[in-house]
């Protein structure tokens, strides 16, 4: 069972077993993004996902991704689609070695502010489970450079050392839509359609 009291300083608050299975060998890379409920009029909630591809696996589904996007959509998005295309998309996290879901409900607050309960956990899940690399949707200058100094404060406090991290453009790769249909899916109560695990955090 998690522990999720306050941590004394310097120390990691995660303490027990990581959610699903945890991998050996070689590190992989996860792709993350991230979604406001109800289209940004929820003020409760946020996810958070992160999906893990196999490095010999990423070429083919990149070019699965791309066949997948409707050529009126800019990169798949889950909350452009209409319902069965939705559904085939599922196909594509089918083909992930994990997901990861972290999702916070709580009180009403901010997007900002409801988005901090979800880096911290998700860092340390992905940790456990041997990745090496997260690559991350970027939201602008301004938020990825926040997103550096939080990265740089877990590793103080422990979460994170061995993970790096990157910004990206969906146009540069389209291995984050996997972690939007993610997103979409638990959201939509769909995510027993594929191998996922759902953190839910306080």
């Amino acid at each position: 069972m998690l522990n999720l009291a306050r941590p004394e300083s310097e120390r990691n608050r995660f303490i027990g077993e990581a959610t699903g299975t945890q991998y050996t060998g070689s590190m992989h890379r996860a792709y993350v993004d991230e979604s406001e409920p109800g289209g940004g009029r929820d003020h409760t909630a946020y996810v958070m996902a992160a999906v893990v591809v196999h490095d010999r696996e990423r070429d083919d589904v990149r070019a699965g991704i791309r066949a997948a996007t409707p050529r009126r959509m800019r990169k798949l998005h889950w909350y452009e689609a209409l319902h069965a295309q939705r559904i085939s998309w599922l196909e594509l996290l089918r083909r992930a070695v994990a997901v990861v879901v972290v999702r916070y409900d709580g009180a009403a607050a901010r997007v900002e502010r409801r988005r901090r309960h979800g880096p911290e956990r998700l860092v340390w899940e992905l940790e456990q489970r041997g990745v090496g690399e997260i690559v991350i949707e970027s939201r602008g200058r301004t938020h990825d450079d926040a997103d550096r100094s939080m990265f740089d404060a877990l590793r103080r406090r422990g979460v994170g050392r061995s993970v790096r991290h990157e910004h990206v453009r969906p146009d540069d790769e389209p291995l984050v839509a996997l972690a939007d249909l993610a997103c979409g899916a638990q959201v939509a109560a769909l995510d027993h359609e594929f191998d996922g695990s759902v953190v839910r955090v306080p």
